[in-house]
Formats: C-alpha cells, structure tokens, sequence
C-alpha cells in the first residue's frame, strides 16, 4: 500500500470512528466535520510528536507489563489462609462447573 492510500485510509478510519462516536446526542456531529478533525489531526501528527516531551520519544521501545486487571472473588476470600491454592482451585472449578 503507498503512503497516500495508507494516509487516507487512516483518516477515513479516525473520521468514521469519530462520526459514530457521535452520532447519537443533543448535537450530534456531521460526517463532514469528522473529516475535517481526522484531516487535522493527520496533518499535525510532526507538530504533536516534535511538541512531545523527550522521554517520550526516547530511542529504545518501552514495554510496560501489566498483570490482570481481573481479581477472582474466591482468590480474594482465601488470600491469606493455609491451603488457598488448592481451595481457591476446587471452589474454581465448581464455579466453572455451575456456569457450564
């Protein structure tokens, strides 16, 4: 794909997204006025990445790891207690098995 085509499908992309985020409300917005802020935002993508700070731009990738956001009511109510993995396990599994 050239980079005009990638450029204008990127920006019909963000145009759509932001027309439907907006479809419904007191005054919803055009499909014309999508277009408009996607172009803008398009063309100021340099002025916003050279207006970045610089330990955001750095050189080398950063990987943040996030652990899981879910936090098990069995998990919970066992932490601390003797035996809570393999508790926390049964009451998982008849969990499991009662939304089967």
């Amino acid at each position: 794909m050239t980079a005009a085509a990638e450029t204008r499908r990127q920006v019909m992309l963000l145009a759509w997204s932001l027309y439907r985020a907006e479809v419904r409300g007191p005054n919803p917005r055009t499909f014309a006025d999508a277009l408009a802020g996607a172009w803008r935002w398009i063309k100021n993508t340099a002025a916003r990445v050279a207006a970045a700070p610089r330990w955001a731009k750095g050189a080398q990738p950063r990987h943040v790891s996030f652990g899981s956001m879910l936090a098990s009511p069995i998990r919970r109510s066992l932490a601390g207690q003797a035996y809570a993995g393999v508790n926390a396990a049964r009451a998982g599994y008849v969990t499991s098995a009662l939304g089967r």
